[in-house]
């Protein structure tokens, strides 16, 4: 499918390996060793230049392909005060608009929906779904306009896994060179055959990168979610002093403007930290048997968060409980055997992924600049912030899960209600979710005291925030 109907002017990206000259950037949000200044986050003025410099000049994720299931399904995507219509204009061509009429500037559609045509709500002039003038009533009377001056104003639109991304630049980068290595590291998880579980959107108390940050790193993991480790999942005490000893270690990779984080499993006092990410090192403490241990760490984020595993995960786990472990495998190994069993007998398309696959896509990766997507496979989730209107302490954050479908089922229309709560507490979002929204909002509290100035980050384990920053200065502060 093409969704490209715009020539692509190709020019170099705003951003660069080189760091922007500190000089340029004013001193209250100057970035320095490992440290971001809290300004970034609270400033009102600093929320207007993001809105103005860097949301219109990326490509941001508007939705997914099965949010428009028929010819004329369209979704309204705002970011600050542009609002985007993204509309199907046939079975295999989507198209994007600047969401205003040309006649008086009115909304032309609002949430979601399905039309015929494009109808403003208060004139009535219409524009087909290609974006070309249909109607101007009593057109004789306006002074002679072309057609092509009357049609909508494209927005870039382009596809990728499954996803709509787009772009106010019209002379912006191709959508897969901006997100180059993704879609490459990102390839065996087969995105493109994945369909929503669910989405849920909530309105957070906080910035929407201190809500991001939150999921840019797993060094919060012991302090946050000591449970995560512990056999017995009811007891979210802080984590004591042995637990912190042995807690997992989560080094931080850049790629370009993108960066990623990787749970690459617990160091004991005295051992070197393991390198890599190994779907088959997952565990508990205190769990009398290996194998219940790993299943029991599968079946906690299968019932908390409906999301990163699924039915065909609890099955696998199930039996695994009893399964016979051959020698020179470990019971992780075995589980990925099963697991692909069940997802091959329910009719997927279960490619092998290598273990340097799975070390070089780690756990989760920042998509520059609001999107978090975690890679794994059969079962994944994703995260997606965006500014509340003006108020800097106010962003809308959501989550989405998304499940791969059989292969007999990639061309089925697919059901499915988006969900928005104002309270993040109504969202039903289990434990550790929970949890990290709490964070985002005592975050937000703690950072407005005088006593606070900018956060202090590990060099190994957030550098996946810092680099966030350092990209944002290319399009704040260079034309």
């Amino acid at each position: 499918m093409s969704a490209v109907h715009e020539p692509s002017v190709k020019r170099s990206s705003l951003w660069s390996e080189e760091d922007v000259d500190p000089q340029v950037v004013p001193e209250r949000y100057r970035l320095e060793e490992a440290f971001v200044p809290k300004g970034r986050y609270l400033d009102p003025e600093f929320l207007k230049l993001e809105l103005e410099k860097v949301f219109p000049r990326t490509w941001l994720m508007a939705c997914r392909l099965e949010e428009l299931p028929g010819v004329g399904s369209y979704v309204e995507y705002r970011i600050g005060a542009n609002s985007i219509l993204i509309v199907r204009e046939s079975m295999d061509s989507i198209r994007a608009y600047h969401n205003a009429c040309r006649h008086r500037g009115t909304r032309l559609a609002a949430g979601r929906g399905r039309v015929g045509s494009i109808i403003c709500p208060f004139h009535g002039w219409r524009w087909n779904l290609d974006g070309s003038i249909r109607l101007v009533p009593d057109r004789e009377e306006f002074v002679p306009r072309s057609d092509d001056d009357l049609g909508l104003e494209p927005v870039r639109a382009e596809l990728w896994g499954g996803f709509v991304f787009i772009n106010m630049d019209p002379n912006a980068e191709p959508l897969l060179e901006y997100l180059d290595p993704i879609p490459t590291v990102f390839a065996p998880f087969q995105w493109d055959h994945m369909r929503y579980r669910w989405l849920k959107g909530v309105h957070a108390p906080c910035n929407w990168k201190t809500v991001l940050d939150g999921f840019l790193e797993a060094y919060h993991v012991p302090g946050t979610h000591p449970q995560l480790h512990r056999w017995d999942k009811s007891n979210q005490n802080l984590a004591t002093l042995k637990e912190m000893e042995v807690r997992s270690w989560s080094p931080t990779a850049v790629y370009g403007k993108f960066a990623r984080y990787a749970s690459v499993g617990a160091k004991k006092a005295g051992e070197d930290r393991p390198l890599k990410k190994d779907p088959t090192n997952r565990g508990t403490l205190g769990a009398p048997d290996r194998r219940l241990s790993f299943a029991a760490s599968v079946e906690y984020i299968a019932h908390d968060m409906h999301a990163l595993e699924n039915e065909r995960s609890l099955r696998a786990a199930e039996e695994l409980k009893t399964a016979d472990i051959p020698e020179g495998m470990n019971p992780g190994q075995v589980y990925l055997q099963l697991l692909a069993k069940h997802s091959i007998a329910d009719g997927l398309d279960w490619p092998t992924i290598t273990p340097e696959q799975w070390a070089v896509a780690g756990t989760a990766w920042h998509v520059f600049p609001n999107t978090i997507l975690l890679p794994n496979q059969g079962c994944v989730i994703g995260y997606r912030a965006r500014p509340w209107g003006s108020d800097p302490d106010s962003c809308l954050f959501e989550m989405f899960s998304l499940d791969q479908i059989p292969v007999a089922d990639y061309d089925k229309k697919w059901d499915f209600e988006p969900q928005f709560f104002e309270n993040f507490m109504d969202a039903d979002l289990g434990t550790i979710l929970t949890q990290d929204l709490t964070n985002a909002e005592d975050i937000t509290v703690g950072m407005h005291s005088p006593s606070f100035d900018g956060h202090r980050l590990s060099r190994e384990q957030e550098m996946t925030i810092f680099n966030h920053h350092r990209v944002a200065d290319h399009y704040l502060w260079t034309d």
